[in-house]
């Protein structure tokens, strides 16, 4: 589950605490004949009660409910980045599995030892690996093709190769 998914969904669980919280006080309050507390439910039902569907108010926040349930389903559907990336098993019904982390930390290391690189940032998904690398030199070119032979190796060590696809990028002192 995503950062996203989990701060939506705490504040969804949230708003209907509290709406249905605020729902059974103000049933309780009109069961015992006593005044509304936040609700003026009167005036509201007396409203409601002359809307009808096809009023364009009524149509507006029909949409406007069915399009936030819409994306909140493909907030929950939206895959987020994998914690393990399946590795190459040595043996016959082995399964070998490496931190995302773990695996942006090598390539991080790897790439830091390339000449002229004096910091990098890695981060893996599901298909590609992004290499931000910081240069102090002016002429990138060769640079970006030293850390992508560096990443590609060491992918091609760890089996991720073909499943990962580098995307280099190279900061020189003046972009930076």
């Amino acid at each position: 589950m995503t950062v996203v998914n989990r701060v939506l969904a705490a504040l969804l669980a949230l708003a209907l605490l509290l709406g249905g919280l605020l729902a059974a006080t103000e049933i309780v309050l009109a069961r015992l004949d006593r005044p509304y507390w936040l609700v003026p439910h009167p005036q509201w039902s007396a409203w409601l009660r002359e809307q009808t569907l096809s009023a364009g108010l009524m149509r507006a926040v029909l949409a406007a409910v069915t399009i936030l349930g819409l994306l909140l389903l493909l907030a929950a559907l939206h895959r987020g980045k994998p914690h393990t990336l399946t590795l190459p098993s040595p043996t016959e019904g082995v399964q070998v599995s490496a931190s995302r982390r773990g695996i942006e930390r090598t390539l991080r290391d790897a790439a830091a030892r390339t000449s002229g690189v004096s910091s990098v940032q890695v981060k893996a998904g599901r298909r590609k690996v992004k290499v931000t690398a910081h240069t102090a030199t002016r002429t990138p070119g060769e640079s970006e093709q030293q850390v992508r032979d560096v990443v590609a190796g060491k992918l091609d060590d760890l089996g991720l190769g073909i499943a990962l696809r580098p995307r280099i990028r190279i900061l020189t002192g003046r972009n930076r």
